[in-house]
């Protein structure tokens, strides 16, 4: 992996990481429970969160998880770094993609370049697949060897048409806005049955 791809994956994770503590999913665990991120990935982007002063640490609570805090320096970051990530385009890692597209409809409240963000990962995966050629270095090898290369190859190709059409189908089913605080959603559904 290049150093610029992994800088990218760094950097749509860490703004990633930094909007989920400002809607309240605060501590690692939370991390890990609610959204699905894995320690090893969120532990080291809250250190360079915390590290370039976009979060702040509080003291540890019961069970000696600590809660998270975004600064207001991470708070004009999510107002403008999604925007940086949708003009550098999809960079190929589905999930990676996924969250640059929930940044954009949560941050930046753009449902339609959420959409059109997604599509442009499916198409780039579509186009991903003419890429793959069969390993021909196994040709006139050991028949174990070539059909290796063969199924490699064709799996490959296949996982790829199953991330376009769900890269596909995400962009068919983001909901048109994302509430930007914990049960924010909840509170102005209940004040309007007042």
């Amino acid at each position: 992996m290049s150093e610029t791809r992994d800088k990218r994956r760094r950097t749509d994770l860490d703004l990633f990481v930094l909007a989920l503590i400002d809607s309240g999913i605060t501590t690692p665990y939370e991390l890990q429970k609610s959204a699905g991120l894995s320690p090893g990935a969120t532990i080291p982007a809250l250190q360079r969160l915390l590290e370039a002063g976009f979060a702040r640490q509080g003291k540890p609570g019961p069970r000696g998880r600590t809660a998270h805090r975004t600064t207001s320096a991470g708070k004009n970051l999510l107002k403008s770094g999604w925007r940086e990530l949708l003009d550098d385009g999809p960079s190929g890692d589905l999930d990676a993609d996924l969250r640059v597209a929930l940044l954009t409809l949560w941050a930046g409240g753009e449902r339609r370049l959420a959409v059109d963000f997604l599509r442009q990962s499916a198409d780039k995966k579509a186009e991903s697949i003419e890429v793959v050629a069969e390993d021909s270095s196994s040709e006139g090898s050991a028949p174990l060897a070539t059909w290796y290369g063969r199924l490699r190859s064709a799996s490959a190709k296949a996982l790829m048409r199953g991330e376009s059409a769900a890269a596909l189908a995400m962009a068919e089913n983001l909901p048109s806005n994302l509430s930007r605080k914990r049960g924010q959603g909840n509170r102005t559904t209940r004040q309007k049955e007042a």
